[in-house]
Order: structure tokens, then sequence, then C-alpha cells
């Protein structure tokens, strides 16, 4: 079999016999035209000159895009030049007719094996698809496409890729402005995957196991909220929506997915020739996910790339001249972060344990040192397999001491359990359950306000004064909750909250987050501005400083965010300051007046409303980190 020539080129001939009339006749490859033998069909000699047409559009094809196998390829030897004839081959086992070894992968730059460049190569292949000529093409193809193309890329970097071709509501692609873009993301995808590669780093495998034991309660209440987003929206109970309903849906739960996760899951999604996704399988893309994140952390545990990709969006934000912005503004910031993949618990986690001034100002270099230590602890995926471990072990260690208990007999330990029962009781009685939590909180939001509207609001320094008030210290919320609580508050353009809203779908994500045991590391130290434990990022200023030459801080576009962001905060301060105390809000939560510190006459010390929790992880993005999200993105 190994030296049985390989064909480079296939015309397939369908013949039908029919059994009563005794007639043949046949038809070449998928044409409708068919041929009578004896009787209307191609003039004699004619066969060959129609298969020859057949075999001249497939290698037509061939040369827009080389479809060979990787067996083919090693088997597809070029002849030898006529002066070669005679010689003694190199290699026997070639001459034995053995199969050579491939070639190394290399990376596609400029050209392909075609000798095109990847640009027209690109463009061939997507004019060669679009048949009717309408400029657009489904996902499914789109993809098909990519993947079946040599671009020399990881899969991830691949889904990456395919997250930056915007999709229309019909779930089609305008291809063109995609092929555009592509050449420069998917050189910039390859650097940063070499880079990556070169840093070295341990190599731990993930397991399902350890992604079950971490995030296997939060998965579960995120592919609940899911399920009840796509019920509501397939109401015929079909079991799969559009790709642009299957989006929808989970961009509509913002408390649950961050806008990254959204983008690659829907790359990960099965989807038929219809473009129609089937979502009952959806837990198990949400573990994938979870371990494809861990396994390609590129720019998660590049602290350069980490610290370039928090910059440019800070900038984007309306980063200004004080080096502030409010905890808000760097919320969208972390949920703009395209170069990474975290989760959106991860997030609210980071929201968590950032520190803010009592206007909820942030000094962005706090924040950038905060997660450069933080994200890449969040991604280390050898941190996170001791967590498992840890994990594990203390279950089992929970399980063999109750089963030791129910072997010591029941007269013995009756007593003891009862007064523990007793006691757990009375803990229970005293700590407040979700519900209670949720009424307590309501009720105190609508004692301070005064308006009563049918959609209750506050503004936000007198929704941060009710979270300082006596009745919600009783609801025991420890400060990092507060601080999480909020941060994650969406502020409308008058520049107030719907608290009720706001109340009902966060503490029971609060609660949630109670329950999980891979936060507790993050969630137990301080990180305030003088923990020890931040990086320090001095280093990294020369090759990347956090505001430009001009000394502005801003990028084309930014101008108007920059100003309403300072006029909010000038009327926020100017109400503030008319009391000139400390409100019981800020007294409650630990918040400090403004404090100069040398050689930062803008920097402001901060502590804040809230404990976070997070997971071990890494940061890497390189000189190019902001290239790979979306063509209109790539701002440097």
């Amino acid at each position: 079999g190994k030296k049985k020539p390989v064909p480079i080129a296939v015309v397939r001939v369908h013949f039908y016999l029919d059994t009563v009339s005794g007639q043949l006749s046949y038809h070449f490859e998928q044409e409708n035209v068919q041929h009578v033998v004896g009787g209307q069909s191609l003039a004699p000699n004619m066969s060959e000159h129609w298969l020859d047409r057949v075999i001249g559009d497939k290698l037509q094809v061939r040369q827009l895009h080389d479809l060979a196998t990787p067996f083919e390829e090693t088997r597809l030897v070029p002849p030898p030049l006529p002066s070669d004839y005679g010689s003694e081959p190199e290699d026997s086992s070639a001459a034995d007719g053995e199969a050579l070894p491939a070639a190394e992968p290399t990376e596609v730059k400029a050209g392909t094996a075609e000798g095109l460049p990847l640009s027209q190569l690109l463009a061939n292949i997507f004019d060669a698809a679009d048949e009717e000529n309408e400029l657009e093409l489904t996902h499914k193809e789109v993809a098909d496409l990519v993947y079946a193309t040599s671009l020399q890329l990881a899969d991830w970097d691949i889904k990456l890729l395919l997250t930056t071709a915007s999709e229309l509501e019909t779930g089609k692609i305008e291809y063109k402005p995609f092929v555009q873009a592509a050449p420069d993301i998917i050189e910039a995808l390859q650097k940063r995957r070499s880079a990556y590669e070169a840093r070295q780093l341990p190599a731990t495998q993930v397991t399902p196991d350890a992604i079950e034991l971490c995030f296997g309660e939060e998965i579960e209440e995120v592919s609940r909220a899911a399920r009840e987003a796509f019920a509501a929206e397939d109401a015929g109970g079909k079991g799969w929506l559009s790709r642009y309903e299957f989006r929808s849906c989970l961009a509509r739960r913002g408390e649950r997915f961050s806008t990254q996760e959204v983008q690659i899951l829907m790359q990960m999604c099965k989807e038929d020739e219809l473009g129609q996704v089937l979502y009952d399988d959806f837990p198990s893309l949400m573990h994938q996910l979870r371990i494809d994140a861990l396994h390609n952390a590129l720019v998660e545990t590049d602290i350069s790339s980490l610290r370039m990709h928090l910059i440019l969006l800070c900038r984007a934000e309306g980063l200004e001249d004080d080096n502030l912005m409010t905890i808000w503004s760097l919320r969208n910031v972390l949920l703009a972060t395209d170069q990474l993949c975290l989760s959106r618990m991860q997030v609210h986690v980071i929201l968590s344990i950032i520190h803010p001034n009592e206007y909820g100002d942030v000094d962005v270099e706090y924040f950038l040192r905060l997660c450069c230590t933080v994200i890449p602890q969040m991604f280390d995926t050898a941190t996170f397999m001791e967590k498992a471990a840890k994990i594990a072990k203390d279950k089992a260690d929970a399980q063999a001491k109750q089963e030791l208990e129910e072997l010591q007999g029941i007269t013995s330990s009756l007593v003891k359990r009862k007064a523990d029962d007793e006691e757990h009781e009375d803990v229970q009685a005293n700590a407040p359950d979700r519900d209670a939590v949720e009424k307590a909180l309501i009720h105190v939001g609508n004692q301070i306000d005064e308006k009563h509207r049918s959609q209750p609001t506050l503004e936000i320094q007198r929704f941060i004064d009710a979270m300082g008030t006596e009745s919600v210290q009783q609801q025991q919320l420890s400060e990092a909750e507060l601080r999480g609580f909020i941060a994650e508050a969406e502020i409308d353009v008058s520049g107030e909250i719907a608290y009720v809203e706001h109340i009902k779908t966060w503490v029971p994500i609060i609660f949630e987050l109670r329950k999980s045991r891979i936060y507790d590391d993050l969630l137990a130290k301080d990180w305030g501005l003088d923990a020890p434990h931040l990086i320090d990022l001095s280093d990294y200023e020369a090759n990347f400083p956090l505001f430009p030459e001009d000394g502005t801080g801003s990028r084309p576009g930014s101008a108007s965010s920059r100003r309403r962001s300072s006029l909010k905060r000038r009327s926020m301060r100017l109400s503030r300051s008319n009391s000139g105390i400390p409100s019981e809000a800020e007294i409650r939560l630990g918040l400090k007046k403004k404090q100069a510190r040398p050689g930062s006459k803008n920097f402001t010390r901060r502590k804040s409303f809230s404990r976070g929790n997070s997971s071990r992880s890494l940061a890497r993005t390189d000189s190019n980190s902001s290239i790979a999200s979306r063509p209109g993105s790539r701002a440097q």
C-alpha cells in the first residue's frame, strides 16, 4: 500500500442502469447533465476532454488553497531533476517508498507556499467561497475556511482571530473587513504565542476534576442563569437558538458573563449548517472554557503586556492628568479586557479587593500594581492545581471525620451532637440569610429614597451613605463584600443607581462567593495601597509610560469621556465637601480623606468597601497586546 501512487485529482462518474429498459446513463461529479449510452451523450472521443475540464477546475481551486492532507504531503514528493536521474538516493528509506517526515511548520508572514501574500490568499479563498457574490458568509463558513487554511495558529488563537469578525443579526459575517485585518492580527498572535513559549513556563495540566472542585458551583449557577435566558428566548422548546439569539441571551446576563467569555463561547458553541446553536451541553462548554483559559494565559501571565493592555484601556476610558479614575470606570476597564479571558466572578473579586478613596476614586498606578499581582496568580496553573488538591483533601478529611463520628456509636455522641446542633442553630439564627439581606437593604434604600418613583433610584453618594448605616451593618457583610457590591452598581446618565434591581442581582452572587474556596487566599490578604505583596512596576514605566509624552493621558476620541468623568467627580466632591466631616458611610467603610504622598501630588490613600476573592492566575501580553482583539480596538 505504501508504494501505491497518490492521485492529485479524482473525478467521480456515476452510472445508472435501468433494469427494466436496460438503458445505461451516467453523469460527472455533481453535475445535473445526464448522458445516455447509445443515445443523447457526448460525441465520440469527447469523454477525455470532459474529464480534463473537470480536473482543470479542481487544479485551479488547488492553486488558491492547498487541499492536500498531511499524509498526501508526505507522499507527493517532487520528482527528481533530470540531472539527478541515476544518482543514488541519500536516504534508503525514501528510495524504498518510506514516508518522509513532514517539514517543520513555519510562521505565515508575508507569503505562503503558493507564493501569494497571505492577504491575497485569504481574499482568494473567501471570494471563491462566496459563490453568490453577496460579500457575506455564515459564521460556520468563515470558521471552516479559517481552520482549513494553514495559518500555523493554535486552536485558541484561531478562536481569538474569529472573535474579530463582526456578526450581523442574521448570523452572517461581512468578510471583507475581516480578511483585510486578518494578516496583521495573525502575525501578532504568532509573535505572542512564540514569546509565551520562549518564556518556558512550567507546563502544568489542568484536569476536569480540578475545574469541578474549584469552579463547579460557580459554573452550575452560571449555567442555570444561562438556561433561564435560553428558555425565555426559546418559547417553543426547540432546544436550539440562532447565533444572534444565543449571543443576546449571554449578553443580557452581564452579571454572569464577561464580554470576552461571551466572545469565546460564541466560537466554542456547536452549530449546524443553518447556524442554529444547540444549548443543552452549555455546562460542558463552561468547563472547557475554564480549562482553555488557564492553558492559554498568554497575556495574563506576561506582566509587561498585561500592564500595557490595561493602560491602553484606561486611556480609552478617560484617564486624566490627576492619575485618578472612579471604581466604576475601572470596572468598565476590566470588562473591556479583550486580550484577557477573565471570568465575570474574577472581575468581581478584583473589584472587591480594590480600595477606593471616599469619592470612589482609585489611583491608577495602584490599580495597575494590584491587577499585575492578582491576575497572574489567578491564571497560574501550578498554583491552581495545588489549590484544587487542597480543596480535595479538605473534602476528603471532612468526609472521613463524618464517617468516624458515625462509627463511634450513638450513646457517646448524642449529648455532644445535641449541643453542637443547638450552637449551630444559634449561629444560623443570628446570621441573616440571602432573602433577609435583600429585604433589609431594600428597606434601607426606601427609607433614604425621597422620590418614591415606580423605578426606585438613589444618587451615587446617597447610595454609598445608605451602605454605611447601622441597618446594613447588622447584615454582617464584610468590607470586601460591600466594596464589590458598590463597585458593581450601574450608574445611569443622571448619576443615579436603580438600587432595588442592583440588590436583587448582586446579593445572591455575594452569597455564592462565600461558598467558593478558590478565592480564599486572595480574600484573606490586605490589598491596601501599602500592601507589601503588590508588585513593583517601576521598571516597566520606561518601556511604556502611563501617560504619553504630551502628558495628557488621552487618546483620540477620549476627550469627551474625560470631561464627563471630571465633571462628575467634581460635582461629587463638592457635594461631599460641603459638610467638611466624614459621613457615617465613610466611617463604616473605612474610607479616608486624601493624603499627599511624596512625589505624587494628587495621590490618594484609600480604604474601600469590600473584600474580594479570586483564583491564582498568570498574566502575559507582548508589545502587540492590543492587536489581537478587534480591528477597531488596535490602538498603540
